[in-house]
Protein backbone atom coordinates (compact mmCIF):
# COMPACT_ATOMS: atom_id res chain seq x y z
CA UNK A 1 0.00 0.00 0.00
CA UNK A 2 2.89 2.35 0.79
CA UNK A 3 4.35 1.66 -2.63
CA UNK A 4 0.99 2.41 -4.24
CA UNK A 5 0.73 5.71 -2.38
CA UNK A 6 4.23 6.65 -3.50
CA UNK A 7 3.48 5.63 -7.08
CA UNK A 8 0.33 7.74 -7.16
CA UNK A 9 1.62 10.65 -5.09
CA UNK A 10 -0.67 13.68 -4.99
CA UNK A 11 0.65 17.23 -4.82
CA UNK A 12 -2.29 19.64 -4.79
CA UNK A 13 -0.07 22.70 -5.18
CA UNK A 14 1.62 21.15 -8.20
CA UNK A 15 -1.66 20.33 -9.93
CA UNK A 16 -3.07 23.76 -9.13
CA UNK A 17 0.07 25.30 -10.63
CA UNK A 18 -0.35 23.26 -13.81
CA UNK A 19 -4.05 24.13 -14.09
CA UNK A 20 -3.35 27.82 -13.53
CA UNK A 21 -0.50 27.63 -16.05
CA UNK A 22 -2.80 26.16 -18.69
CA UNK A 23 -5.38 28.89 -18.09
CA UNK A 24 -2.65 31.51 -18.34
CA UNK A 25 -1.46 30.05 -21.65
CA UNK A 26 -4.96 30.29 -23.09
CA UNK A 27 -5.41 33.82 -21.74
CA UNK A 28 -2.15 34.91 -23.42
CA UNK A 29 -3.26 33.19 -26.62
CA UNK A 30 -6.50 35.19 -26.81
CA UNK A 31 -4.77 38.37 -25.71
CA UNK A 32 -2.25 38.26 -28.55
CA UNK A 33 -3.69 36.16 -31.36
CA UNK A 34 -5.55 39.05 -33.08
CA UNK A 35 -3.08 41.76 -32.11
CA UNK A 36 -2.22 44.02 -35.05
CA UNK A 37 0.94 46.06 -35.40
CA UNK A 38 4.44 46.05 -36.87
CA UNK A 39 4.83 42.54 -35.46
CA UNK A 40 1.66 40.38 -35.62
CA UNK A 41 0.39 38.97 -32.36
CA UNK A 42 0.80 35.41 -33.65
CA UNK A 43 4.52 35.98 -34.17
CA UNK A 44 4.86 37.50 -30.70
CA UNK A 45 3.18 34.41 -29.23
CA UNK A 46 5.60 32.08 -30.98
CA UNK A 47 8.65 34.02 -29.79
CA UNK A 48 7.26 34.29 -26.25
CA UNK A 49 6.40 30.58 -26.05
CA UNK A 50 9.82 29.44 -27.22
CA UNK A 51 11.56 31.99 -24.97
CA UNK A 52 9.71 30.57 -21.94
CA UNK A 53 10.63 27.06 -22.99
CA UNK A 54 14.29 28.04 -23.41
CA UNK A 55 14.37 29.57 -19.92
CA UNK A 56 12.84 26.46 -18.33
CA UNK A 57 15.18 24.24 -20.31
CA UNK A 58 18.15 26.37 -19.27
CA UNK A 59 17.25 26.01 -15.58
CA UNK A 60 17.07 22.24 -15.96
CA UNK A 61 20.40 22.02 -17.78
CA UNK A 62 22.09 24.10 -15.09
CA UNK A 63 20.70 21.68 -12.50
CA UNK A 64 22.02 18.68 -14.41
CA UNK A 65 25.57 19.99 -14.73
CA UNK A 66 25.81 21.54 -11.26
CA UNK A 67 24.80 19.43 -8.24
CA UNK A 68 25.08 22.52 -6.05
CA UNK A 69 22.63 24.41 -8.26
CA UNK A 70 20.33 21.40 -8.29
CA UNK A 71 20.21 21.36 -4.50
CA UNK A 72 19.69 25.14 -4.39
CA UNK A 73 16.74 24.91 -6.79
CA UNK A 74 15.23 22.02 -4.81
CA UNK A 75 15.34 24.17 -1.66
CA UNK A 76 13.46 27.07 -3.23
CA UNK A 77 10.19 27.64 -1.29
CA UNK A 78 7.93 27.46 -4.35
CA UNK A 79 9.78 25.85 -7.25
CA UNK A 80 11.23 23.06 -5.14
CA UNK A 81 7.88 22.10 -3.62
CA UNK A 82 6.37 21.64 -7.07
CA UNK A 83 8.97 19.09 -8.16
CA UNK A 84 8.39 15.38 -7.88
CA UNK A 85 11.22 13.27 -6.49
CA UNK A 86 11.97 11.81 -9.91
CA UNK A 87 12.30 15.31 -11.39
CA UNK A 88 15.29 16.16 -9.23
CA UNK A 89 17.50 14.44 -11.80
CA UNK A 90 15.21 14.80 -14.80
CA UNK A 91 13.44 17.58 -16.66
CA UNK A 92 10.76 19.41 -14.72
CA UNK A 93 7.16 18.82 -15.80
CA UNK A 94 6.80 22.56 -16.42
CA UNK A 95 9.48 22.31 -19.10
CA UNK A 96 7.48 19.64 -20.89
CA UNK A 97 4.18 21.48 -21.00
CA UNK A 98 5.87 24.74 -21.99
CA UNK A 99 7.47 22.81 -24.85
CA UNK A 100 4.08 21.38 -25.82
CA UNK A 101 2.53 24.86 -25.77
CA UNK A 102 5.36 26.25 -27.91
CA UNK A 103 4.86 23.49 -30.49
CA UNK A 104 1.09 24.04 -30.59
CA UNK A 105 1.40 27.82 -30.94
CA UNK A 106 3.91 27.36 -33.76
CA UNK A 107 1.57 24.97 -35.57
CA UNK A 108 -1.28 27.46 -35.11
CA UNK A 109 0.87 30.26 -36.51
CA UNK A 110 1.47 28.31 -39.71
CA UNK A 111 -2.14 27.20 -40.09
CA UNK A 112 -1.55 23.59 -39.05
CA UNK A 113 -3.59 23.72 -35.84
CA UNK A 114 -7.09 25.15 -35.37
CA UNK A 115 -8.00 27.45 -32.50
CA UNK A 116 -10.34 24.83 -30.99
CA UNK A 117 -7.62 22.18 -31.22
CA UNK A 118 -5.03 24.33 -29.46
CA UNK A 119 -7.39 25.31 -26.64
CA UNK A 120 -8.74 21.77 -26.18
CA UNK A 121 -5.25 20.25 -26.12
CA UNK A 122 -4.07 22.55 -23.36
CA UNK A 123 -7.30 22.31 -21.35
CA UNK A 124 -7.31 18.50 -21.37
CA UNK A 125 -3.87 18.63 -19.77
CA UNK A 126 -5.02 21.22 -17.23
CA UNK A 127 -8.27 19.46 -16.27
CA UNK A 128 -8.22 15.73 -17.03
CA UNK A 129 -4.68 14.99 -15.86
CA UNK A 130 -5.24 16.37 -12.31
CA UNK A 131 -8.59 14.55 -12.10
CA UNK A 132 -6.93 11.23 -12.99
CA UNK A 133 -4.04 11.83 -10.57
CA UNK A 134 -6.42 12.69 -7.73
CA UNK A 135 -8.54 9.59 -8.39
CA UNK A 136 -5.52 7.26 -8.37
CA UNK A 137 -4.12 8.84 -5.22
CA UNK A 138 -7.39 8.58 -3.28
CA UNK A 139 -8.00 4.98 -4.29
CA UNK A 140 -4.42 3.95 -3.54
CA UNK A 141 -4.64 5.46 -0.05
CA UNK A 142 -7.75 3.38 0.62
CA UNK A 143 -6.03 0.23 -0.60
CA UNK A 144 -8.38 -0.20 -3.55
CA UNK A 145 -6.93 -2.27 -6.39
CA UNK A 146 -6.76 -1.20 -10.03
CA UNK A 147 -6.24 2.45 -9.11
CA UNK A 148 -4.58 3.04 -12.48
CA UNK A 149 -7.62 1.70 -14.35
CA UNK A 150 -10.04 3.86 -12.36
CA UNK A 151 -7.73 6.82 -12.93
CA UNK A 152 -7.84 6.19 -16.67
CA UNK A 153 -11.63 5.99 -16.53
CA UNK A 154 -11.84 9.32 -14.71
CA UNK A 155 -9.45 10.79 -17.30
CA UNK A 156 -11.78 9.69 -20.10
CA UNK A 157 -14.78 11.35 -18.45
CA UNK A 158 -12.92 14.58 -17.65
CA UNK A 159 -11.29 14.81 -21.07
CA UNK A 160 -14.58 14.10 -22.86
CA UNK A 161 -16.38 16.85 -20.94
CA UNK A 162 -13.51 19.25 -21.58
CA UNK A 163 -13.36 18.43 -25.29
CA UNK A 164 -17.14 18.68 -25.61
CA UNK A 165 -17.24 22.07 -23.88
CA UNK A 166 -14.40 23.53 -25.96
CA UNK A 167 -15.74 22.05 -29.21
CA UNK A 168 -19.24 23.38 -28.51
CA UNK A 169 -17.98 26.83 -27.46
CA UNK A 170 -15.62 27.22 -30.42
CA UNK A 171 -17.88 25.43 -32.91
CA UNK A 172 -15.61 22.46 -33.48
CA UNK A 173 -16.62 19.92 -36.16
CA UNK A 174 -16.75 16.93 -33.82
CA UNK A 175 -19.63 14.75 -32.70
CA UNK A 176 -19.70 13.56 -29.06
CA UNK A 177 -18.74 10.01 -30.02
CA UNK A 178 -15.64 11.27 -31.80
CA UNK A 179 -14.58 13.25 -28.74
CA UNK A 180 -15.11 10.15 -26.61
CA UNK A 181 -12.77 8.15 -28.85
CA UNK A 182 -10.14 10.88 -28.52
CA UNK A 183 -10.54 10.78 -24.73
CA UNK A 184 -10.12 7.00 -24.67
CA UNK A 185 -6.94 7.04 -26.74
CA UNK A 186 -5.38 9.89 -24.77
CA UNK A 187 -6.29 8.14 -21.49
CA UNK A 188 -4.27 5.10 -22.57
CA UNK A 189 -1.34 7.35 -23.46
CA UNK A 190 -1.58 9.19 -20.12
CA UNK A 191 -1.94 6.07 -17.99
CA UNK A 192 0.72 3.86 -19.51
CA UNK A 193 3.44 6.24 -20.74
CA UNK A 194 5.92 5.10 -18.10
CA UNK A 195 5.58 1.47 -19.20
CA UNK A 196 6.43 2.41 -22.78
CA UNK A 197 9.47 4.28 -21.47
CA UNK A 198 10.58 1.18 -19.57
CA UNK A 199 9.95 -0.98 -22.64
CA UNK A 200 12.25 1.22 -24.73
CA UNK A 201 14.86 1.57 -21.98
CA UNK A 202 17.23 -1.11 -23.40
CA UNK A 203 17.26 0.76 -26.72
CA UNK A 204 17.91 4.13 -25.12
CA UNK A 205 20.71 2.65 -23.01
CA UNK A 206 22.34 1.27 -26.15
CA UNK A 207 22.16 4.67 -27.81
CA UNK A 208 23.56 6.24 -24.65
CA UNK A 209 26.63 4.02 -24.82
CA UNK A 210 27.19 5.11 -28.42
CA UNK A 211 27.06 8.78 -27.41
CA UNK A 212 29.13 8.52 -24.25
CA UNK A 213 30.09 12.13 -23.60
CA UNK A 214 29.35 14.25 -20.55
CA UNK A 215 27.99 17.12 -22.67
CA UNK A 216 25.19 14.89 -23.99
CA UNK A 217 24.07 13.49 -20.64
CA UNK A 218 20.98 15.76 -20.62
CA UNK A 219 19.60 14.02 -23.72
CA UNK A 220 18.98 10.87 -21.70
CA UNK A 221 17.12 12.73 -18.99
CA UNK A 222 14.46 13.63 -21.54
CA UNK A 223 11.62 11.14 -21.77
CA UNK A 224 8.05 11.24 -23.17
CA UNK A 225 6.41 12.87 -20.14
CA UNK A 226 2.62 12.99 -20.15
CA UNK A 227 2.72 16.79 -19.86
CA UNK A 228 4.20 16.74 -23.35
CA UNK A 229 2.36 13.76 -24.78
CA UNK A 230 -1.19 14.60 -23.66
CA UNK A 231 -1.59 17.95 -25.48
CA UNK A 232 0.31 16.77 -28.56
CA UNK A 233 -1.73 13.55 -28.77
CA UNK A 234 -5.01 15.47 -28.44
CA UNK A 235 -3.89 17.90 -31.14
CA UNK A 236 -2.80 15.08 -33.44
CA UNK A 237 -6.07 13.19 -33.05
CA UNK A 238 -8.23 16.30 -33.48
CA UNK A 239 -6.19 17.22 -36.54
CA UNK A 240 -6.44 13.78 -38.14
CA UNK A 241 -10.06 13.00 -37.27
CA UNK A 242 -11.66 15.32 -39.87
CA UNK A 243 -9.80 13.44 -42.62
CA UNK A 244 -11.49 10.20 -41.55
CA UNK A 245 -14.90 11.88 -41.28
CA UNK A 246 -14.98 13.00 -44.90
Amino acid sequence: MIQAEQEYEWNAMRKLWHFAGCLLMIAIFYLWKDLKGPVPGEDIMVVFAWAETAIALGIDLIRFYSPRSNEAVARLPFYGKLMRRVEKNHFNATTYYLLAAAILVTLYRFGLCREATLVASIMVLGVADPVAAWTRSRLARRGIEYARVYGAFSFVIASFLTLWFVSRTLHGPFAPEHLLVIGLIVAVVESYTKYWVLFLHPVTRRVQRLIAHKTTVWIFRFYPDDNLLIPLTVALLMGMLPWFLR
